[in-house]
């Protein structure tokens, strides 16, 4: 139902996805400050004992990092070098901060997509 992929998209938005991006964007925010203040001190942004925030914002960062390693590869039909892809190591500031937030949002929307190719007999 709130697959952003999927052929069938329906207008609305995960709320458990909006607060995960949301952390995530206040963390990231605080580690990206100009305050030397607020960039020394630990941030402890309190979000339950089932997903941390800061290790979620770590995975993203790390996979960001892979796919520069791995560079530009072809998805489609259209020819090599008809996309511009952004690099992790040549952006700065809200361009790192919204990268992270669309990779987090395309890990939560693969696993929606795990979760729902597991169910067939609800498909059926």
């Amino acid at each position: 139902m709130y697959c952003r992929k999927a052929k069938l998209k329906l207008p609305m938005k995960s709320i458990l996805e909006e607060y995960k991006c949301g952390k995530a964007r206040l963390l990231t925010m605080l580690e990206e400050s100009d305050v030397p203040v607020v960039k020394t001190v630990q941030s402890s942004l309190k979000t339950g004992r089932k997903w941390k925030v800061t290790e979620t914002v770590g995975e993203a960062k790390e996979c960001l990092k892979m796919k520069e390693v791995i560079g530009q590869t072809q998805t489609d039909r259209r020819g090599p070098g008809s996309t511009t892809t952004k690099w992790w190591s040549k952006t700065e500031g809200k361009e790192k901060r919204d990268m992270i937030i669309d990779e987090i949002r395309n890990k939560e929307d693969s696993t929606r997509v795990q979760k729902a190719v597991q169910q067939p007999q609800q498909g059926q």
